[in-house]
């Protein structure tokens, strides 16, 4: 079995966990894939390739990082129907599931087949501009409209499936997957949504109306957002917290499910209300801790 290793060396200094991981690979009778920066890092040269020959070539993909690194990650695997698993070197982890010292035993499912794979939709994004510049991308989590440089109201036309729903000025607004419902939608007020679910959740961002709350609708609907064609200023796009776009006032964003889904590997049965207490509430009452 090929098993692409993709790392964030930001994450990982000197590449530590990477080394243990690629160890392990071999160790176990699998073929570890990785790139020429991991080599150069580790001093070794036996099955680097470019970053994209390991997209190409590998069977599962294992990323070292924390869940932006898996978002990024998800982002080149996910039309390729390259199952994925995470290590987390961060501090939620909501994607990445593995903890740093479980490399061995996680290597050891994977090669013995003993894990499960888990779908998850994905988001497609299109813009189309005034100036006929149209642009696409691809979001695990979530696509957010909001103010660029200066502190103005935005104000945004949303439709579902053409059909008018209200104009939120505010600060933005976040359209995210059942997956990015616990990321920065949760902090806008957003419901929790199971992951393994399809819908799509809009959540206004610091709405300066009152009555303002998160509309959910089937992933088979196509949201549709429209900047007010009097505002003079640029406003910002952010993908997966991983791209961001300049777009004008008249500008018109639609999102939609994307034909293809990414596959996340689960070597360890977990139920997710479990992991959201243990993530959120666990954490929180940590930092309250701290702070005493």
């Amino acid at each position: 079995m090929n098993i692409g290793v993709i790392s964030n060396n930001d994450k990982d200094r000197d590449f530590r966990y990477t080394g243990i991981l690629i160890g392990s690979i071999i160790k176990k009778g699998g073929t570890a894939l990785f790139s020429d920066e991991i080599s150069e890092g580790l001093k070794f040269k036996k099955n680097n390739v470019s970053e994209m020959d390991v997209f190409n070539n590998s069977d599962i993909i294992i990323c070292i990082g924390g869940d932006g690194t898996f978002l990024q990650v998800a982002r080149e695997v996910y039309d390729k129907g390259i199952p994925l698993l995470g290590i987390n070197l961060g501090n939620l982890g909501f994607l990445t599931e593995i903890d740093k010292n479980d490399i061995d035993a996680a290597v050891e499912k994977i090669l013995s087949n003993k894990f499960d794979v888990e779908e998850r939709m994905m988001l497609e994004v299109t813009v189309t501009s005034r100036k006929n510049r149209i642009i696409n991308d691809i979001a695990l989590n979530d696509v957010v409209i909001s103010r660029a440089s200066l502190s103005r109201i935005l104000h945004l036309k949303t439709y579902i499936n053409d059909s008018y729903i209200d104009s939120f000025p505010g600060d933005g607004l976040i359209v995210s997957s059942p997956t990015g419902s616990t990321a920065y939608s949760l902090s806008a007020g957003g419901p929790i949504v199971e992951p393994d679910t399809e819908l799509i959740i809009v959540t206004p961002i610091c709405p300066h109306i009152l009555y303002s709350r998160s509309y959910i609708t089937t992933a088979n609907r196509i949201v549709k957002v429209t900047l007010d064609e009097s505002y003079s200023h640029e406003a910002m796009i952010t993908v997966d917290g991983q791209r961001g776009y300049a777009i004008l006032g008249g500008d018109v964003v639609e999102i939609r499910k994307a034909s293809q889904s990414v596959k996340i590997i689960r070597v360890n049965p977990r139920n997710f209300f479990n992991v959201l207490h243990t993530k959120i509430f666990e954490r929180g009452e940590g930092l309250r801790k701290n702070e005493i």
